[in-house]
């Protein structure tokens, strides 16, 4: 198990990579925008087009691995107040929470997906493309989050009997 997550781990590690590559190609993408309007006086069409389906992209690639590091947005201002037993099991009820709607949404998500792609369903905007071609990095995200989520319970489950330091807390 123990070689299936640390492989897992460097899944994520690259698709953080993917995600701030996104991000860099956006940042690119935009300054070029801006120094052909200031430079040419020309207008790039499709850019913010493509930024909508970068910021899909960019937090579908990020979203599981920030929960892996423990840098997703957590309030531990009640756990922190908790006896120690009482926060380790808030844990274990919190990311069995999140691992019940990871698999909700994954669900959906790849529901939706098939939906569309079935239907050939297109988005017409500057560009037109097919819909699931926005959709798919929806079920792939959510799958990665419930397998994190699963590893996160596993982990509390036999770890200290106190809630988990994350993001520099506790």
């Amino acid at each position: 198990m123990k070689a299936f997550e640390a492989a897992y781990g460097r899944l994520l590690d690259a698709c953080a990579a993917v995600s701030a590559a996104v991000v860099l190609a956006l940042t690119t993408l935009f300054t070029l925008t801006v120094i052909l309007r200031v430079t040419a006086g020309s207008r790039v069409t499709g850019d913010v087009e493509l930024s909508e389906y970068a910021m899909v992209l960019i937090t579908a690639f990020a979203a599981p691995w920030l929960l892996r590091q423990g840098r997703h947005v957590r309030l531990d201002v009640v756990l922190v107040n908790l006896p120690p037993r009482l926060a380790w099991r808030c844990e274990l009820v919190g990311d069995a929470m999140g691992l019940a709607v990871s698999l909700l949404l994954l669900w959906y998500g790849a529901r939706v997906l098939v939906v569309s792609a079935l239907a050939g369903t297109r988005i017409v905007k500057e560009f037109t493309i097919p819909e699931w071609w926005t959709l798919w990095p929806l079920p792939l995200m959510f799958a990665l989050v419930a397998i994190e989520f699963a590893f996160r319970f596993r982990r509390v489950l036999h770890g200290p009997r106190r809630a988990r330091a994350e993001g520099g807390q506790l």
